[in-house]
């Protein structure tokens, strides 16, 4: 079999595979994209020599080895973190490179399962949003025997459901938007835009509508200034990596109490979340707790009188989980990559103004995603994100005249 073949068939059965499993959740679409890279895998000699070394990638497996090395000094001891992140990001990165340089009919079978996961996944979740996540409500109370559970929990339950299930229909929506408006359906990409919209804001998930607001107003200034903005974005990454984790904490700690006082209990906690985390960061700066290490950190506090948790399962913080964890000498790793990543597709002479659009929305949604909410090694993340960037590489493949201008 070609290798275009097999890539092909790959690309196809991760988008619709992704389907199904984002109505479940979407934890399984990172096991998928991984096993349709390993059946994509190239065969081709010239696939694995190219003529550079790039830095982006001499930084990136620097900092997948030091993640690796910090679980030996780490006091968690499932060492499961280490091929679940140290191979998996390899691979995702392999599907989103190999099945993107597809070209001809099999490009254009891989961007039709791509609208099949838009319009499919964005669909059930209007479905979900206007009847109030029966459908979910019903699996989790028939299949997962929450149907004991008061009604509040079983529905924290289903939001929780519903709000990952949304992930990869936004990070998605605008670049298959693109590919619509490109081959001249701009109604067609509204409409994916508008089904993620209305998702991003349905299920109680903040970090969603957040995420989707903050990624639309980046993409549209990177319309106007597409290699600015993409090292804008990249560079502002790269420098929350090494200031957020020093800053935020005397942040916190300097806030006045009518502001404390004025936000939501969950935030509240949040903020003695990320102050914790900081404390620890002080205690050991350099190399970090290790790989994992914020599970069997955590304490309890009392808030508002409840007994929380000071550090559930991670900080909830991307740029305090990477400095918790792996130290400086990770996040210095880390910065390095997203700064070479971000030179290097702004300097591409190939780079179209479609695609600028796409990178910038795809970061903005990601790192909102794990800024504000969730944890850094959540490889459905990842395997989602490999999604998106494959409609990145797809952006770049046609080339209509006065339609896609280079910039």
């Amino acid at each position: 079999m070609r290798d275009d073949t097999r890539a092909g068939i790959a690309g196809i059965a991760a988008f619709a595979l992704s389907f199904l499993f984002g109505i479940a959740g979407s934890l399984m679409i990172a096991p998928a994209v991984a096993v349709m890279a390993l059946v994509a895998m190239p065969v081709e000699p010239g696939f694995w020599q190219p003529r550079r070394v790039p830095i982006t990638l001499i930084a990136g497996g620097l900092f997948l080895v030091w993640v690796a090395l910090s679980f030996l000094w780490s006091p968690h001891d499932d060492p499961g973190q280490i091929w679940r992140t140290c191979l998996g990001i390899p691979l995702y990165t392999l599907f989103a490179v190999r099945i993107g340089k597809l070209g001809g009919a099999w490009q254009r079978r891989v961007e039709a399962a791509m609208m099949f996961l838009v319009v499919g996944l964005g669909l059930y979740l209007l479905a979900e949003t206007l009847l109030g996540g029966t459908a979910t409500r019903g699996f989790k109370t028939v299949v997962e025997g929450m149907g004991n559970l008061p009604d509040r929990d079983l529905m924290t339950h289903v939001h929780r459901n519903l709000g990952h299930a949304a992930v990869p229909l936004i990070l998605l929506s605008v670049p298959a938007g693109l590919i619509a408006w490109r081959e001249g359906g701009p109604l067609i990409g509204a409409f994916f835009v508008l089904l993620a919209a209305i998702a991003a804001f349905s299920f109680d998930t903040q970090v969603n509508a957040v995420a989707f607001v903050l990624a639309s107003i980046a993409a549209v200034l990177t319309v106007f200034w597409p290699r600015t903005l993409l090292a804008v974005v990249f560079g502002t990454v790269a420098g929350m990596l090494i200031v957020m984790p020093l800053a935020l904490p005397d942040v916190i700690a300097h806030l006045p109490q009518g502001v404390r006082d004025a936000l939501p209990l969950s935030w509240v906690w949040r903020l003695e979340i990320w102050s914790y985390a900081g404390e620890l960061i002080r205690e050991r700066p350099w190399a970090g707790y290790g790989l994992d290490a914020s599970r069997p950190l955590n304490s309890e506090m009392e808030l508002a009188g409840y007994t929380v948790e000071r550090l559930p399962l991670h900080p909830h913080n991307a740029t305090l989980h990477i400095w918790l964890e792996t130290g400086a000498i990770g996040a210095v790793l880390l910065a390095t990559c997203l700064v070479a990543m971000g030179g290097r597709i702004a300097g591409s002479p190939q780079l179209s103004r479609l695609q600028a659009v796409g990178v910038v929305w795809i970061l903005v949604v990601y790192v909102s995603l794990i800024v504000f909410s969730y944890g850094v090694w959540q490889e459905w993340h990842q395997g989602t994100v490999a999604l998106a960037a494959t409609s990145v590489f797809f952006l770049g493949a046609k080339l209509p005249k006065g339609r896609v201008p280079r910039v």
